[in-house]
């Protein structure tokens, strides 16, 4: 090349890119096109969603079950213990019952509260055996007697 030519291009290179000053600051870098995300990144964020998504749905089921089975032994301490007063009302109805039917405790009554005494004979019915059929008993109007007539002098 010739002297000529390459004085020229030094001037031309001159006036297109000044020399950087001493205090300017630092060069940036070039900028270039960025290939959009790979679809692998946006599979992983999204997997990465779901599984804290189904972790976190899996713990608040694990909650609302505690919840519920905390609530169920709740509603059965109650009931057990309406069963057990429910048992001893029983007991005590039993055991009043059994003193009612104590055979003392009747005749006091009878004798006491009733004024019934104790039979001084007792008569035995003879026995009807069940084989045979029994006459019709003889029925007499109202108003009649199957007595005699009562004598007007008494």
């Amino acid at each position: 090349m010739s002297t000529a030519v390459q004085g020229t291009r030094v001037a031309a290179a001159a006036r297109v890119a000044p020399q950087p000053e001493r205090h300017a600051p630092a060069r940036r870098p070039s900028l270039e096109v960025v290939a959009p995300r790979a679809r692998r990144a946006r599979r992983r964020s999204l997997a990465t969603v779901l599984a804290g998504l189904v972790v976190s749905s899996s713990l608040l089921l694990v909650v609302i079950g505690h919840a519920e089975l905390a609530q169920g032994q709740v509603r059965l301490a109650g009931v057990q213990a309406e069963i057990t007063s429910a048992r001893l009302l029983h007991q005590r109805e039993v055991l009043a019952l059994a003193n009612l039917e104590n055979p003392t405790r009747i005749l006091r009554v009878a004798e006491g509260a009733l004024h019934m005494v104790s039979p001084t004979q007792v008569h035995q019915l003879t026995p009807v055996p069940l084989g045979t059929a029994l006459p019709p008993p003889h029925v007499a109007p109202a108003g009649v007697s199957s007595a005699a007539p009562a004598s007007p002098g008494g």
